[in-house]
C-alpha cells in the first residue's frame, strides 16, 4: 500500500486556499514562507500521479482486510433486521446480545449468507433439531470479513453456523426463566386453576386466517357444540409477537374479556421459531392468568417454558381443539348418565308405589268389602227393626194412653162427687171471686158457702166453726182430697 506524502497534500490545500482568495478579489499571499510562484502552483497541481481514485481505495482497503483476515473467523451474536432477497441471499445484522431493544446498537456487523451457501447452512440447522434464523436469535457463525465497495461497507461473508451454540444459549435462558418462576412459586400457579366442566366460552391467541387457526375451529366446528370463540389475532413468531400474546391475556386477567378458557395456538416451525413461547413476558402473563392455559404450538420434540407454566401444553392446535371436545363430551355423558340414573330411580320408585298402592288398594277393597257387608248386615237389621218399631211404639203409647186416662179417670173431681164427695167454696162481696174451703180456718162466722154436689150447688152461710181431731187447720194435704167419704154426711 502508497500513502500519499504529507507535504505534498499540504500543497494542496495551500492551492486551494489561493485560488478560493483570488476568486473573491484578495491578494495572493503564499502560505508560510508568503512567497507564492508557478513552479509551486504547477508543482501542486501536476501532484495528480499519487491521487487514488474510489475504485483503487476500495481496493486497497479490501486488500488490506484480506491481509488482515487471512481466514474464515467465528463471530457470536443476536440477529437483527434479517431480510431474504429474491436470488435467495439473506441478510442481516450481526449484534452483541447485551444491546437493549429499541436502542441504537454501539456495534453491527452485516452480514451476508448467500444463496451458494445457504443450502449448506440449512441443511445443517436440519439435522440439528429444526433451527431457523430470525430477529433475536443468537449465532455462532463462520464467514470470511470482506469489504464490499459497492456499499462501502466492511461485512461478513457467511459459510457456516454452529448449531449447539444457538440451542445452548436457548437452553440456559430458558433453564434460568424456569428456575424464577420456580422460587417465585409462579411454575405451577396455573396448574390449580380449576379446569372449567363446560369450557364452551374459549379465547383463541393466536394470528387470523392462519393453518393454526383454521385447524382448531375446524375441530371445534365438527363437534357440533356450541362453542364461542374469542379471537385475540396477534403473531405468535417474532419481535411483535411477545408484546402481542402478553396483552391478548393480560385482557383476560385484567376481567376485559369473559372465557372459560385460553388456548395459545400455532402451527408447526423449527425450533427457534418457538422463542415467544420462551420470554419471560409470556411466562408471567400465563402463570397469573386467573383462567386454566393451553399451549398448542405444533412442537413434537422440545418443550418452552409456556409449556411447563400452562397448565395444558398439546401437540398441535387441533389435539388442543380435541381437549375442549372431550371435556365438552365428558360433561354431557355425566348429564346424560345423571339423566338416566334419575330415570331409573323414578321408575323404580315409581314401579314400589305402584305395587304398594296396588296392595293397599287390595286391602281398602276387602277392608270396603267387609265394612260394606257389616253395616248391610247393620242396615238390615236396622230396617227389621225400623218395621218393627212403630207397633211397638204404638202399643206402648196405648199402654201409657190408658194408663194415664185411667189416672186422669181416678182425679177426675165428677167421680167423687158421684161417690158423694162435695167441693166448698167462700164467697162474699169483699173478696171477688171464690176460695176453696180447706178446714174451718178458711172462714168467719157469716161467710157464704158455696157447696159444689154431684147434681148441683148448695148455697149456706156460716154460722159458727168447729174442730175436730187434727182438723183441715193442721193436716193441709187434705185440701186437695174431698171433704168427706161417701158414707159419711156431707158437711153444711
Amino acid at each position: 500500500m502508497v500513502a500519499v506524502p504529507v507535504r505534498q497534500s499540504a500543497n494542496l490545500a495551500e492551492v486551494t486556499h489561493s485560488l478560493a482568495a483570488e476568486s473573491a478579489g484578495q491578494p495572493m499571499r503564499p502560505p508560510g514562507s508568503g512567497r507564492f510562484t508557478d513552479s509551486v502552483t504547477v508543482a501542486a497541481m501536476n501532484a495528480r500521479a499519487d491521487t487514488l481514485t474510489v475504485s483503487e481505495l476500495c481496493r486497497r482497503v479490501g486488500d488490506a482486510m484480506s491481509e488482515a483476515f487471512p481466514d474464515e473467523v467465528w463471530v457470536e451474536g443476536a440477529i437483527s433486521g434479517l431480510t431474504r432477497s429474491a436470488n435467495g441471499h439473506v441478510y442481516f445484522n450481526l449484534i452483541d446480545p447485551t444491546e437493549q431493544a429499541g436502542q441504537a446498537a454501539t456495534a453491527v456487523l452485516p452480514v451476508a449468507l448467500f444463496s451458494s451457501s445457504r443450502q449448506l447452512v440449512n441443511r445443517i440447522m436440519r439435522r440439528a433439531g429444526g433451527i431457523r434464523m430470525h430477529d433475536g436469535i443468537e449465532i455462532r457463525i463462520r464467514g470470511q470479513v470482506a469489504y464490499y465497495p459497492p456499499q462501502g461497507r466492511v461485512q461478513l461473508v457467511m459459510s457456516l453456523i454452529d448449531p449447539q451454540y444457538t440451542l445452548g444459549r436457548m437452553a440456559a435462558a430458558r433453564q434460568q426463566l424456569l428456575d424464577t418462576l420456580t422460587a417465585e412459586g409462579l411454575l405451577d400457579r396455573n396448574h390449580g386453576v380449576p379446569f372449567p366442566a363446560l369450557p364452551l366460552r374459549v379465547g383463541l391467541i393466536t394470528s387470523d386466517n392462519s393453518a393454526a387457526y383454521h385447524d382448531f375451529i375446524n375441530e371445534l366446528t365438527a363437534s357440533g357444540y356450541p362453542f364461542s370463540v374469542t379471537l385475540f389475532d396477534t403473531r405468535v413468531q417474532g419481535p411483535e409477537a411477545v408484546a402481542g400474546v402478553a396483552s391478548a391475556i393480560g385482557a383476560v386477567t385484567a376481567g376485559r374479556v369473559e372465557v372459560d378458557v385460553v388456548v395459545l395456538a400455532r402451527g408447526g416451525g423449527a425450533r427457534t421459531d418457538l422463542v415467544v413461547f420462551d420470554h419471560e413476558h409470556v411466562a408471567r402473563a400465563i402463570a397469573t392468568c386467573p383462567v386454566p392455559v393451553v399451549v398448542g404450538v405444533g412442537h413434537e420434540i422440545d418443550r418452552s417454558v409456556a409449556d411447563d407454566v400452562a397448565q395444558w401444553s398439546l401437540k398441535t392446535p387441533t389435539a388442543s381443539a380435541r381437549l375442549l371436545v372431550d371435556a365438552v363430551a365428558r360433561f354431557e355423558a355425566r348429564v346424560d348418565d345423571a339423566a338416566h340414573r334419575l330415570h331409573n330411580l323414578t321408575v323404580l320408585h315409581l314401579d314400589g308405589a305402584n305395587a304398594r298402592l296396588m296392595t293397599a288398594g287390595g286391602r281398602l277393597a276387602a277392608v270396603a268389602r267387609r265394612v260394606i257387608d257389616h253395616q248391610s248386615m247393620a242396615v238390615d237389621h236396622a230396617w227389621f227393626r225400623l218395621g218393627q218399631a212403630p207397633a211397638r211404639i204404638v202399643a206402648r203409647a196405648e199402654s201409657t194412653l190408658d194408663v194415664a186416662q185411667a189416672r186422669l179417670h181416678a182425679l177426675d173431681p165428677t167421680h167423687a162427687l158421684r161417690r158423694g164427695w162435695t167441693i166448698t167454696y167462700a164467697t162474699g162481696e169483699v173478696e171477688a171471686g171464690r176460695r176453696l174451703v180447706r178446714g174451718p180456718s178458711d172462714v168467719a162466722t157469716g161467710t157464704n158457702l158455696e157447696t159444689v154436689t154431684a147434681n148441683g150447688v148448695v148455697l149456706s152461710t156460716v154460722t159458727g166453726t168447729r174442730s175436730v181431731g187434727a182438723g183441715p187447720d193442721t193436716d193441709h194435704d187434705s185440701a186437695d182430697r174431698p171433704i168427706a167419704p161417701e158414707s159419711q154426711d156431707p158437711p153444711t
